[in-house]
Parts: structure tokens; C-alpha cells; sequence
């Protein structure tokens, strides 16, 4: 009775929360009624924030930030057709107009509003989740056929004892399974270009993690707190904050960098190690277009860059940066040509006519082949050797190494006009003595 009570008078007293919709129900809004944290949480995430997020719409629609098609995207590549990509940004609206007979343009959906996203009502209502390879060992990841829900109105969750005044609730394993994640998170075109699923399975199963997805993405909070106003405190309760590769946390434990120098003759020689220790599948994770970049700076005593004395497999690829084509100039980030290594999954699409060239560094959309795939995977260090020319008469040089993500290739935020920030995750500095050959960190 006094659960009802407080229900009754949260919605009460928060009609803001309640979005018009034809139900109201389906809202995250409605939900955040009763468990105000976890919409809160929900509100901050990368989940609640793609249905608004204009490089989603972008990248589908095959516009840029003025609304002008410049071909760059899904329906730039597939023009008149809809795809599978509102399976997994508007997944509840591609589940009920399948109903219908229809498919979802997901640009439609995101610029009229038709559904919430990634929302409470669609995570908390699926029951199970088939994963499961064909005979020619590829995936089927529509998502009206691997998901099976119950619309009778009842929540799924993963505790045992959940009761509710608002609504019917029933216990889900699923929901401490990566399966439950594997909906969205494994995506099967000609290539299985989102693979997170798939290579978190495989290092699961090798023993290299012991995590689910839950437990690196949905943060366990340390103390005792409730599901709902006015329910009881309960310790073993996720945050629904979904942190990820936009949190500073979670890139500076994902990778080690470790670096050694020495002088050969009349060259400084570089080694770096680079490995993946905190996450649970490849990194970077999720779609082709993230990268993590190994940039490597020698420099003389006056700072002066040294001559790269290595082969060309040490320089950085045209994805890292080439600057404006037109111009030649380039800006700070352009690292193209300059020592280091791309860690990513890169694919191109088939010769295109009108560019006499396949385009590189596609979505898995347009994919046609892989051009190489460097991805990190978990315990599984990577080891690189750079050379560099030392001056005559220099008696001490300087090394900077520094390991930055990436969410989309320089080029292509370039030419959509997307800000594209390098966000850290690991750096060394070291001093070396010339004349001995010591190292000095810095």
C-alpha cells in the first residue's frame, strides 16, 4: 500500500517527467517517476543521448552538420533504402512496425521523434535473445529475429524479490547475461563488422576475462541504494550509466603502454609494447570507425623532430590524418606519414565509379573488404620497433609516446565537420643520455 501511495504522488507531482506520447508507459520519463536515480544515470548515457545525437543522423542520412548530402553514409551508399541500422538506435519502433509489415527509416525516426531510443521500457522487456551462427557460419543479428519480448506490460530484471505497485515484474537471468547485450552489440552485414559480442565471447572462453559486460559497463555502486523511491536499500545495484569509451576511467585502464629506448650506432631505437589488460573484447570496441592511435615523438635537445630512420610499416596510415586535400594544410591532429601505428578494423567499399577509387575507412554498411584489422585483443601485447637517425655531436634526445582514441577517422570528421577530440590514454616521457645510453622517465 505505501509503495502505491508513493507512486501515486511522484507522478503526481513530476508531470515534466512525462513526455507526450501515445504511451506513456513506453517513456523513460514515466519510469523516472519512481526510479529517479536510474533515469538520472540513464539520462547521463550514451544510451538515452542517441536518439538526439547528430552524428548518428548524420552518418545514416548521409548529410553533413548543414543538412547538405555530401554522400558520406549509409543512404549516401544505399540511397531509397532503409537498412538495419534502427534495429539497434530505435529498437522498440523496428520491433512493432515489423508487426505492421513495415521497416524504420532511422533518420525519419530520429528527426519526428517517433521513439525513445535506447529506452527502459525495451531493455526491461526482452525475455530472450537468440545468438546463433547459420551453416556458413555467419550471424543472423535482425533484431525481429533474435528478440523475443513480452508487451503484456511486465518489467524483467534481475532480482529475485522486485515488487512494484506499477506494473507486473518477473526475474531475468538474462539481465546479468552479455547476451542481453549481444542485441546490439554484434551486427552481421557481409562482414561481422560489430563484433564487441563475439570477441568478448571468444576471451571469455579462453579465460581471459572474467567480466560480463554488466560488470565493466554498468558500474556496481558501493553502497546500499534504492530501485525505487521509497523501496528498500539493497547492495549488488548496477548503475545505469553505461560508461564506455567516453569515459576518462575507463580508457586509462583499458590499454598499457610500456616504452624502451636504447642507441644503436648512430640510430635511436625505439620499442613500445602496447596491451590491452581491461577490457573484456578488442580494442577499440564497437563500430569500424573508432581507432586508437600510437603516436610516437623523438626529438634532439632543442626539440627538433628526428629523422624516422624505420621502415613504412612504422608510419602512421592517411586515416590518422592528411590534412585538406585542396589546401595541403594540415592541422594538429593530421598525424598521417608520421611514426606510429593505428589500431582499428578498417574497411573499404568496391571501386567506386565517380571517384575511380574504393573509398577506406568505411561502416560496416559499405564494407567490401577488410583492409587490415589491428584491433587489441585482451592479453595479447603488440610489440613495435622504431628507428631514428641521431644528429653528430648530440648528447641526449627525447622520447614521447602517447596513446589517444579516436570515435571516427580524422578524414572522415573532416570532411562531415564533426569536432573530433583525442582522448588520452596512456603517455610516457623519457630523457635519453646519449653518450651512455641511459634512460631517464620522465
Amino acid at each position: 500500500m505505501r509503495l502505491s501511495i508513493i507512486f501515486a504522488m511522484a507522478l503526481a507531482i513530476s508531470p515534466g517527467l512525462i513526455l507526450a506520447d501515445t504511451d506513456p508507459q513506453t517513456s523513460p520519463a514515466f519510469c523516472g517517476a519512481c526510479h529517479t536515480r536510474i533515469y538520472q544515470e540513464w539520462q547521463s548515457s550514451t544510451m538515452a543521448k542517441d536518439i538526439n545525437n547528430p552524428v548518428v543522423y548524420q552518418f545514416y542520412t548521409g548529410t553533413n552538420g548543414k543538412g547538405e548530402k555530401d554522400g558520406l553514409g549509409f543512404q549516401g551508399l544505399h540511397p531509397g533504402e532503409t537498412g538495419d541500422c534502427a534495429d539497434c538506435h530505435v529498437p522498440q519502433l523496428v520491433l512493432d512496425e515489423h508487426a505492421k509489415g513495415k521497416e524504420v527509416d532511422l533518420g525519419v525516426a530520429m528527426k519526428e521523434k517517433l521513439d525513445h531510443g535506447i529506452s527502459c521500457n525495451f531493455c526491461h522487456t526482452v525475455t530472450d535473445v537468440h545468438v546463433k551462427k547459420d551453416a556458413n557460419g555467419r550471424y543472423d543479428t535482425r533484431i525481429t529475429h533474435t528478440v523475443k519480448q513480452d508487451k503484456s506490460g511486465t518489467k524483467y530484471g534481475p532480482f529475485k524479490d522486485a515488487k512494484s505497485p506499477a506494473h507486473p515484474t518477473k526475474y531475468s537471468a538474462l539481465h546479468r547475461e552479455s547476451r542481453l547485450c549481444a542485441i546490439c552489440h554484434l551486427n552481421q552485414e557481409k562482414f561481422l563488422s560489430m563484433s564487441t559480442y563475439k570477441d568478448w565471447e571468444d576471451a571469455f572462453k579462453a579465460g581471459k576475462t572474467d567480466q560480463t559486460c554488466q560488470g565493466c559497463h554498468m558500474p556496481l555502486h558501493e553502497e546500499a541504494v534504492e530501485l525505487a523511491v521509497g523501496g528498500p536499500k539493497r547492495k549488488g545495484v548496477r548503475a545505469h550509466t553505461f560508461v564506455g569509451a567516453h569515459d576518462p576511467k575507463m580508457l586509462e585502464k583499458a590499454l598499457t603502454l610500456d616504452v624502451k629506448s636504447r642507441v644503436e650506432g648512430d640510430e635511436l631505437v625505439v620499442t613500445t609494447t602496447v596491451e590491452n589488460v581491461g577490457a573484456g573484447h578488442k580494442v577499440p570496441g564497437a563500430g569500424p570507425i573508432r581507432n586508437v592511435i600510437l603516436k610516437i615523438d623523438a626529438l634532439d635537445a632543442n626539440g627538433k623532430p628526428l629523422q624516422y630512420a624505420g621502415d613504412k610499416k612504422g608510419l602512421l596510415p592517411p586515416l590518422a590524418g592528411m590534412g585538406n586535400p585542396k589546401t595541403k594544410k594540415r592541422d594538429a591532429q593530421d598525424w598521417a606519414g608520421m611514426p606510429g601505428k593505428m589500431y582499428a578494423k578498417v574497411y573499404k567499399t568496391k571501386v567506386i565509379p565517380k571517384l575511380g577509387r574504393a573509398m577506406v575507412g568505411v561502416g560496416g554498411f559499405a564494407a567490401q573488404e577488410l583492409a587490415f584489422d589491428t584491433c587489441l585483443k585482451p592479453k595479447e601485447p603488440d610489440t613495435m620497433t622504431f628507428r631514428f637517425k641521431l644528429p653528430k655531436g648530440a648528447d641526449k634526445a627525447q622520447v614521447k609516446a602517447k596513446l589517444v582514441y579516436r570515435w571516427a577517422f580524422k578524414p572522415l570528421a573532416d570532411r562531415k565537420g564533426w569536432k573530433l577530440e583525442d582522448r588520452p590514454m596512456r603517455s610516457v616521457s623519457q630523457e635519453v643520455k646519449l653518450s651512455d645510453g641511459k634512460v631517464a622517465a620522465r
